[in-house]
């Protein structure tokens, strides 16, 4: 009977032009008020059987005021069960039945006069979602989240699974964060994320150096970005500074480590070796000195060439001069 009840109240004849003015008015009509009232009670014991059949006894364009209200009642309620997210997904499928018509410049707009099938959709998909990121949260601490096969969907729900996965990631265990984690170095398919916003953040929560190996070693983006950004506040735990020099391995993310790196006052001793022994390489080594020489270590640039019997280093040293303003 309520499929049925559900079913009629969307077949609706073509849509029937009205004016702002009669569809302000009927909304704000007191008998539609009153109408409302006694319906938020029904939607609030989700019982659509009686709703249903109330609203049918209801004439159309009070109706679909009604109907309007009480989507508005849903949302402010904000309180879903598989009943009313049901009833309010008929709503989102209704057909409009009331059109009003404005004029533009030199052209007409038709558009409908209600606007409760979009509030009932987005209500809808917000309680899907909150559905799903308890689910994945119950998988995740119990062992039994697969990544690659959780986040490998279309494009347009990988993101939205993506962002649930970020959302809910503080709230999970150690325990759960390090076998997922894990299942980066174990599971190939994750290598083809589209993006590396689920890599930096278990990098970051878990500090498992093998996630931030794969993340250093694939193409940057602003996730990885950010993700150095916030290892270089943090440079002086060792663990900071250790994937602040890893991060020079990556061609696009090479000049803001190697910036963070030279940036840091006082310079630790672990950072100060590591910078020297890239003096020596043909491949950063320029880089590396210009960054020192404009930094202030121009003359322990000038120390380490005078005793240095690297040709390499000292070719170095004299690009990073000649380059200074």
């Amino acid at each position: 009977m309520l499929i049925g009840l559900l079913i009629g109240s969307m077949a609706t004849a073509s849509a029937t032009e009205v004016t702002e003015q009669e569809v302000s008015r009927v909304m704000s009509s007191s008998q539609v008020q009153q109408q409302v009232d006694v319906l938020s009670d029904l939607y609030n014991t989700s019982d659509f059987r009686a709703l249903e059949f109330e609203l049918s006894q209801i004439s159309g364009l009070k109706q679909e005021a009604v109907r309007s209200q009480l989507v508005a009642h849903a949302v402010e309620l904000d309180v879903l069960d598989q009943a009313k997210a049901d009833w309010l997904q008929a709503q989102a499928e209704r057909k409009p039945a009331f059109n009003v018509v404005q004029q533009g410049d030199g052209y007409l707009v038709t558009q409908s006069a209600f606007h409760y099938g979009a509030q009932a959709r987005g209500l809808v998909l917000k309680w899907q979602q909150t559905l799903l990121a308890q689910k994945m949260v119950v998988q995740a601490e119990v062992g039994e989240l697969v990544l690659s096969e959780w986040i490998q969907r279309d494009l347009p729900t990988q993101t939205t699974r993506r962002d649930i996965f970020l959302a809910q990631l503080p709230s999970l265990s150690d325990q759960a964060v390090i076998a997922l984690a894990a299942q980066f170095t174990s599971d190939s398919k994750l290598v083809w994320l589209p993006d590396n916003a689920i890599i930096a953040a278990l990098a970051a929560a878990s500090g498992e150096e093998a996630v931030y190996h794969l993340l250093w070693r694939r193409r940057s983006d602003q996730y990885s970005v950010a993700e150095l950004q916030r290892l270089t506040e943090r440079a002086s735990e060792p663990e900071a500074l250790e994937q602040i020099m890893a991060a020079t391995i990556n061609p696009s993310l090479k000049l803001q480590a190697y910036r963070s790196l030279v940036g840091l006052n006082p310079l630790p001793p672990t950072a100060r070796q590591f910078l020297k022994g890239k003096l020596d390489e043909v491949e950063d080594g320029k880089l590396v000195a210009f960054e020192l020489a404009r930094n202030g270590y121009l003359d322990w640039l000038e120390q380490l060439a005078l005793v240095s019997s690297s040709k390499v280093l000292q070719r170095n040293f004299e690009a990073a001069v000649t380059q200074l303003p």
